[in-house]
């Protein structure tokens, strides 16, 4: 029996050490996870100016809701044609506010872009937000969905799966890693020319991932931040446009192209066009500053 005894307290050290070192671990997992998530929750930008541009503009309203920020030129009718943007990854949704707003003041049509606001600022933890997006606007009958960079390819995947949804697909600085060429939307890619961010070998290969009438647009002068409003990204190359250029070129691009195909969708004419004149120009668009 004492034999027993004195095993027993010759092991207990080595429990109390074995215990000891597992709470040691436990408490490192949960600081780089901690970090890790306040890291991607922290996000870049936005642009403070940027956005208190758009919100002061009169021709724009911009909506803060449950799944996201809305940009809008107007009421929102069956007339409207939608888009759901996902952001970049680590951007803070609110960093394509302004970009939403180029993209309103460009569309002939009223429209509307929604930014969602992503878990930690990365899309691939919210892959089916739009979902809710559609869901919190009805009265839509025309949607795309599209984003930037890693919010572009979760946009992608997204739409192969809920291509019955969807009318169109908008990549900005980013490519498809999913096959949507037989899948009846129409496709829109804008890159940058100064792009230094983006994988150019692959985004071209990719495109034979799009359908075959996909319109591919190169922007010179505009670089991977060039899409949004919040500031120079690591590895990036500098741009030859002012960062209020950019999005205003990106918006341009992006608004124009909505409004061409947009008028028709997969089940015949839509039910009314804005009044604008196509091309028009409205007065008091918005200003945004870099």
């Amino acid at each position: 029996m004492r034999d027993a005894l004195d095993a027993m307290a010759r092991r207990l050290p080595r429990r109390r050490t074995l215990a000891l070192v597992g709470g040691a671990v436990v408490l490192l997992v949960a600081i780089v996870v901690a970090g890790g998530a306040a890291y991607f929750a922290a996000g870049l930008g936005p642009d403070a100016d940027a956005v208190a541009a758009v919100e002061a503009d009169p021709n724009v309203s911009v909506d803060r809701t449950a799944v996201g920020t809305a940009v809008r030129d107007g009421p929102v009718t069956s007339s409207t044609v939608g888009l759901v943007y996902y952001p970049g990854g680590r951007v803070a949704h609110e960093s394509y506010v302004p970009t939403a707003a180029e993209i309103v003041a460009a569309s002939d049509r009223d429209a509307l872009v929604v930014v969602i606001d992503a878990p930690l600022n990365l899309a691939v933890l919210a892959p089916d937000r739009a979902d809710r997006v559609r869901e919190r606007y009805p009265e839509v009958d025309a949607w795309a969905v599209g984003g930037h960079s890693l919010g572009g390819a979760m946009a992608c995947r997204h739409a192969a799966g809920n291509a019955e949804a969807y009318d169109a697909l908008v990549l900005h600085a980013a490519y498809c890693d999913r096959d949507v060429s037989e899948s009846g939307l129409d496709a829109l890619s804008v890159v940058g020319g100064a792009d230094g961010v983006i994988d150019a070998e692959r985004e071209r290969a990719s495109r034979s991932n799009l359908p075959a009438d996909a319109r591919v647009v190169e922007l010179d002068g505009v670089n991977h931040a060039g899409f949004g409003a919040y500031g120079p990204q690591p590895g990036d190359d500098p741009a030859s446009l002012s960062p209020d250029a950019s999005r205003e070129a990106v918006g341009n691009a992006t608004g124009t192209w909505l409004s061409e195909r947009g008028a028709v969708t997969r089940d015949g004419p839509s039910r009314s066009v804005s009044d604008r004149a196509p091309g028009a120009v409205r007065s008091g668009a918005p200003v945004v500053a870099g």
